[in-house]
């Protein structure tokens, strides 16, 4: 195949027989600081994969720094051990859940429709995410301290979020410290019907659709009260009740 001859002109120009090579724009070079986030970022990112994966029991600094593409010596300039990496990872990829469902929980929805909106987001981030419940349920024995601090992060993101709802009078049923109580049962009812229902589902969108319209059902219904509803614990079933007993009088037969 014959090739085509680069000639010059007298001034320096390309002759017309030949086709100036594409310029490739530049990519702007990362600084120290960026670099060292973007280092550190993968990092964390490989862990939270290769957890998902083996458990973090077996979650080897080799494993974790094969999957991030960086030499192993890299590690130690970012955390001081495994645990030191692991205290940080649930409350760090955490945030990033929260800060995804972030944009709904601002809208000018009332708390029924933001709810359920977030319970079907949160179901597609971790079907794009699918290391995150490893990541979650191993993580009071693996580390007790990211665990603690992780559920923390969601109870003040819950304690804003139904505060202000329930300021706006859309909660008339219920006082206000009785709000943590309805975090932890929302909380828990994402990852139980996620973990038992969706994840063994063989249609997993259709599922989600379904248990997204019934927590829509349950949290219109349960969020709001019903009006005049009886304050108080719960009376005992009937079978527990004892008829109560006259002096001087024997009870009746049935």
């Amino acid at each position: 195949m014959a090739h085509t001859k680069t000639t010059r002109t007298e001034t320096g120009r390309l002759s017309k027989n030949m086709t100036a090579p594409a310029t490739r724009p530049r990519q702007p070079r990362l600084t120290r600081q960026e670099k060292s986030e973007r280092s550190r970022a993968l990092i964390c990112e490989a862990a939270a994969e290769i957890i998902g994966e083996y458990g973090y029991a077996d979650a080897t600094i080799s494993r974790i720094m094969e999957r991030a593409g960086l030499a192993c010596g890299t590690f130690y300039a970012y955390f001081d051990s495994r645990q030191d990496l692991f205290d940080v990872l649930l409350p760090m990829k955490g945030e990033e859940v929260l800060d995804a469902l972030n944009a709904a929980a601002n809208s000018p929805l009332g708390i029924v429709e933001l709810e359920a909106r977030a319970f079907l987001d949160f179901f597609f981030y971790v079907q794009q995410h699918p290391w995150f419940f490893r990541l979650l349920h191993e993580a009071h024995v693996a580390t007790p301290e990211g665990y603690r601090r992780h559920v923390s992060n969601l109870l003040v993101r819950y304690r804003k979020l139904l505060g202000r709802h329930h300021d706006a009078g859309e909660m008339p049923g219920y006082d206000k410290n009785e709000l943590d109580t309805l975090a932890f049962l929302l909380m828990s009812a994402r990852d139980y019907v996620y973990s038992h229902s969706v994840a063994g589902s063989d249609d997993a969108a259709a599922t989600i659709r379904k248990a997204a319209a019934t927590y829509k059902k349950f949290v219109a219904h349960g969020l709001r009260g019903a009006a005049g509803a009886e304050t108080g614990p719960p009376s005992p079933p009937a079978s527990l009740r004892k008829t109560p007993r006259v002096r001087g009088r024997k009870p009746e037969k049935p």
